[in-house]
C-alpha cells in the first residue's frame, strides 16, 4: 500500500532538517466539469476539488532563510523569506511556486515573522490536467498560516472572504512572479471544494455556489492519454487572440454598450453576425457562449439531482470543444469513445487546456473499477496506448493544522 503524501513529507523533513515538524498545510487538486475556456471570457466555470492532494510540513527557524525539500522530486531550494522580485527564482518549476507564493504574501501581507523549514510531498499526477501547481500554492500558504509566519488565513475552516483574498494573492503569485496568465478558477479550487460537492464559479463577478454531486457521489475518473501539451505550444494563446477578435467586432458594432468579453455577446447577436464575423472566430466565441449555458443548465441538473443530464452535458461540451474551439485531439477524441463503450459512464471531456493530456470522466459510484479497466483496454486497441487512470472523488478544499509530537 502506497504511503500517504503526509507521510512521505514528514519523512523527508526529518531526513532533510531532523527533528519534528510542528505545523501541516493541506491543499486538494482539481477538475474543470464544465466551463472550457470560459474563465478567461469572463464566464462562468463548473469544477470540484478532488482526493489528491499537496502535503507540506515545516517548522519556523531564526534568521530570514527559507530551506525546502520536495520529496516527490529528490529536490532543494534555498532562499531569502524577503524575496522581492521575481528575478530571484531557481529554474525549477516547484521552486518557483514555492518562492512565488512567499512573495505574494509578503507584497499583500507583510514580511513573514522569520526563516522555516519545510518538506513537500503530493498524489496530484503533475501535468494531468489537475492543477498539482495550485494545490502546491495553497498547501505552501496555509503551512505559513498554520505556523505562525504569516498573516494569511489558517484553521480548518476559515470564512470566505478570507479564502477569497487568498486566492487572488496566489492568482497574483502565479501571474506575475510566475509567469503563467492563469484565472482564479485553481487556486479558488483549492480553497473552496467541498466532499462529494461540486461548485460553479462566476469568472467575473466570483459569485460561487456549492452543488451535491448526490449520495452516493459518482466517481470522478481522470484518463491520461499519455500525450504532451508541449506539441501544442502556443495554442492556449492563439485561442485567447481568436476571441478577443470576435469581442473587437461587437465592440466596434455595439459602441453604445460596454463589450468587455465574450461574456458580453449573446448566443442570440452571435447567430444574427455570423456571416460578418472571421469563420474562425465565429466557431470559438460559440463554443464559449454555448459552453456558459451548459454550465447553467449542468447546475440546475445537480441542484435537480439528475447526474444523468448532467453527464450528458459534460459530452456535449466535449464534442463542442472537439467541433468549434478544436483543442481536441485525436488521443483525447479515443480516450473519450473508449469512456462511451464503459460500465458506469455518464459523461466525459476533455480536461483543462485540452489538445492532449487527459479526459474527465463521470461514473457512477461503485462501477468505476470496472470503467478504469474497460477504458484502458478500449485506449490500447485504438491507439497502442495504455492511458493512466486515475479514480478520484471530490474533497474538500485546503486546510492547515499544528502537528502534535507528544
Amino acid at each position: 500500500m502506497s504511503k500517504r503524501p503526509e507521510d512521505i513529507a514528514r519523512a523527508a523533513f526529518a531526513e532533510a532538517f531532523g527533528g519534528h515538524p510542528t505545523a501541516l498545510g493541506r491543499a486538494p487538486g482539481r477538475v474543470e466539469l464544465l466551463g472550457n475556456h470560459t474563465d478567461y471570457n469572463g464566464g462562468l466555470v463548473l469544477a470540484a476539488a478532488i482526493d489528491r492532494s499537496t502535503v507540506v510540513v515545516g517548522r519556523p527557524s531564526a534568521g530570514r532563510t527559507a530551506r525546502v525539500r520536495s520529496a516527490n522530486l529528490g529536490e532543494a531550494d534555498e532562499f531569502s523569506v524577503d524575496v522581492t522580485h521575481p528575478g530571484e527564482s531557481p529554474s525549477g518549476t516547484w521552486g518557483r511556486y514555492v518562492r512565488g507564493v512567499t512573495w505574494a504574501i509578503r507584497q499583500d501581507l507583510g514580511p513573514l515573522a522569520s526563516g522555516f523549514e519545510a518538506a513537500l510531498a503530493g498524489d496530484v499526477p503533475i501535468g494531468a490536467g489537475l492543477s498539482s501547481s495550485a494545490s502546491l500554492q495553497a498547501a505552501f500558504a496555509l503551512f505559513l498560516a498554520g505556523a505562525g509566519l504569516s498573516a494569511s488565513p489558517g484553521g480548518p475552516d476559515p470564512d470566505e472572504v478570507a479564502k477569497l483574498a487568498l486566492a487572488q494573492t496566489l492568482r497574483r503569485s502565479e501571474n506575475e512572479f510566475v509567469g503563467v496568465a492563469s484565472g482564479l478558477l485553481d487556486q479558488f479550487s483549492a480553497l473552496f471544494g467541498r466532499a462529494e460537492h461540486a461548485f460553479v464559479l462566476d469568472c467575473r463577478s466570483l459569485d460561487h455556489e456549492l452543488l451535491p454531486l448526490g449520495h452516493p457521489a459518482p466517481a470522478i475518473v481522470v484518463c491520461d492519454s499519455k500525450t504532451s501539451r508541449r506539441l501544442a505550444d502556443g495554442m492556449y494563446n492563439r485561442r485567447r487572440a481568436e476571441c478577443e477578435r470576435v469581442v473587437e467586432h461587437f465592440r466596434n458594432l455595439k459602441p453604445d454598450r460596454p463589450i468587455r468579453q465574450l461574456r458580453d455577446v449573446t448566443l442570440e447577436e452571435l447567430e444574427d453576425a455570423w456571416g460578418d464575423l472571421d469563420p474562425i472566430g465565429r466557431l470559438r466565441a460559440r463554443h464559449i457562449l454555448t459552453e456558459n449555458d451548459r454550465v447553467v443548465r449542468g447546475a440546475q441538473a445537480l441542484r435537480a439531482g439528475d447526474s444523468a443530464r448532467f453527464g450528458a452535458l459534460m459530452s456535449a461540451s466535449h464534442a463542442s470543444s472537439r467541433d468549434d474551439f478544436e483543442n481536441s485531439s485525436p488521443a483525447l477524441d479515443a480516450l473519450f469513445e473508449a469512456a462511451e463503450e464503459s460500465p458506469g459512464f455518464l459523461g466525459g471531456k476533455l480536461s483543462g487546456a485540452g489538445w492532449a493530456g487527459c479526459t474527465v470522466n463521470l461514473v457512477r459510484a461503485g462501477e468505476a473499477e470496472a470503467f478504469a479497466e474497460s477504458v484502458r483496454t478500449g485506449y490500447d486497441l485504438r491507439t497502442g496506448l495504455v492511458p493512466d487512470v486515475h479514480i478520484c472523488h471530490a474533497a474538500d478544499g485546503a486546510t492547515c493544522r499544528a502537528i502534535d509530537e507528544t
